[in-house]
């Protein structure tokens, strides 16, 4: 497994069919949230880090925000042109999210589904969230959307099969080296393989990392119906930071 997997994996025609189970129903129960907690107004401008095919930025630029979102991968980004093509409020570029830089603010950062912790190195992991210190407003909030660590342990699926489309995909997955990584196998009609590798960190390890760039936790849920985080319960640990 190559260490820029993220790369290879994106680019396949296939992860939008293993995550096809990502509905649209999450990502509006989760930007209903962000609102609510925020009190963003029309035509407030958004950062969808990582925004993939751009699920989230649709949303926010449906409500009437200005959506500016950025990905690495090519493929994810025709999709979310696709996807946003109705929109002149909304916005996309190609940026590796560990230098990605602006000169303009906004009142929302948004880091959300797990689009984080794909790299080896705590430095590279939050060397967005270092700058983004730079281009979010006093008053705006930086929203970090990422799965509960202890849960995820707890409650570990080594193996799972399914089939989408004609598709089989089986997985296998296991904590190796404080990550969690994902063995992807696409059968259709020859056998692809992909990997997915994610750094581990707790709830406490997120906050400290967070503040070490001044970020201090304005509110934390452990789903999208806003719910309080709970360890042992919660799927999800989603925090709203402000500086």
């Amino acid at each position: 497994m190559t260490k820029n997997w993220f790369v290879d994996w994106f680019a396949s025609d296939f992860y939008q069919t293993v995550y096809n189970h990502r509905n649209i129903s999450d990502a509006n129960k989760l930007i209903d949230l962000i609102i609510s907690k925020t009190n963003l107004k029309q035509k407030s401008w958004v950062l969808d880090a990582a925004c993939g095919f751009g699920r989230h930025s649709q949303i926010f630029a449906d409500k009437t925000m200005n959506v500016v979102g950025f990905d690495l991968s090519k493929t994810l980004l025709l999709r979310a042109k696709e996807n946003l093509i109705d929109f002149n409020n909304a916005f996309l570029l190609r940026a590796d999210i560990r230098n990605v830089c602006f000169k303009n603010k906004f009142d929302l950062i948004s880091n959300l589904f797990t689009s984080f912790g794909y790299f080896e190195s705590d430095e590279e992991n939050f060397s967005f969230v270092k700058n983004s210190s730079k281009f979010l407003r006093k008053d705006g909030f930086f929203v970090f959307d990422y799965f509960n660590q202890f849960y995820l342990e707890k409650n570990l699926i080594p193996s799972s099969e399914r089939e989408v489309n004609g598709i089989r995909i089986s997985e296998k997955r296991e904590i190796k080296n404080k990550r969690i990584v994902k063995e992807i196998f696409i059968q259709n009609s020859k056998t692809d393989k992909f990997y997915e590798s994610v750094k581990l960190y707790s709830k406490d390890e997120i906050i400290d990392h967070f503040g070490k760039f001044g970020y201090k936790p304005r509110f934390i849920f452990g789903n999208y119906d806003g719910n309080n985080f709970d360890e042992e319960l919660s799927e999800r640990l989603v925090i709203f930071f402000t500086l």
